[in-house]
């Protein structure tokens, strides 16, 4: 892909380790710029990962504690089989609620259709195709036919910029406004200042935590590059902060 998408994913995750607190139920929504939902392998074991900027806003909560939790993120790596308890895992989409396309365009269509009309008329009237013709004694006449006739009609289709001002801006502005201010100031240039999102592994770990991110390789990249681990999600990072930076008129907006 060329372009990038916001991902808005609604995330409970139990036995949370924070560095303040371990072992917590924390609850809340990610949002995160990628340009597709990436699958990657180690060993054996095969994980989801979305790269790209990204913010975390949620929960902590363990007895009576109660945490208000904000990380921003350069990477949500998760077990996508975990993301649904009581439905069976769908083999396409597998990240809900809503997935944007920031980079649509809005545009107007004419679409024609046959619009057919049940018409009954009275008297002697002459049609091409009457589908019935009634005469009872001392009454009028009446005919039943198909008015038929072609008509245009315009539709204009919203585009994913505008829905994602709307769902961004409306509901999910909390999530959506720090990760615009922290982009604002320049602070995901280096991901360094991010963490990624080890929700298959309870935690927020630093970026560079090479227990975390050592020798993925990302399947769909296999064969195109030669980056693995922290290299390869370092690479497809800066891939999509530089969609972003081309492009802030769609991603970044009061």
């Amino acid at each position: 892909m060329n372009t990038a998408m916001y991902w808005l994913l609604d995330v409970e995750a139990y036995d949370f380790d924070l560095k303040m607190i371990k072992g917590v139920d924390l609850t809340g929504m990610a949002l995160i710029a990628s340009r597709q939902l990436w699958s990657v392998i180690r060993g054996e074991t095969v994980l989801s990962i979305l790269i790209g900027p990204g913010v975390f806003k949620g929960v902590a909560e363990k007895g009576p504690t109660r945490i208000e939790v904000l990380e921003h993120i350069s990477a949500l790596l998760f077990n996508p089989s975990d993301l649904r308890y009581e439905e069976p895992l769908p083999l396409v989409d597998i990240v809900n609620p809503e997935v944007i396309d920031p980079m649509a365009v809005a545009k107007t269509e004419e679409i024609h259709s046959m619009i057919s009309k049940l018409m009954i008329e009275r008297g002697n009237v002459l049609v091409a195709d009457p589908l019935l013709k009634m005469k009872f004694d001392g009454s009028i006449p009446q005919v039943a036919h198909y008015d038929e006739r072609i008509q245009t009609i315009q539709i204009s289709h919203v585009s994913g910029l505008q829905r994602a001002r709307f769902i961004l801006g409306g509901t999910h502005g909390p999530v959506y406004q720090p990760f615009a201010e922290y982009y604002q100031k320049r602070r995901y240039q280096n991901p360094q200042y991010t963490k990624i999102m080890a929700v298959s592994h309870s935690c927020f770990s630093p970026y560079q935590n090479n227990e975390i991110t050592r020798e993925w390789i990302i399947v769909e990249k296999f064969g195109m590059s030669d980056a693995t681990g922290l290299a390869a999600i370092t690479e497809e990072y800066e891939t999509v902060l530089s969609i972003i930076h081309k492009n802030e008129d769609f991603f970044i907006y009061e």
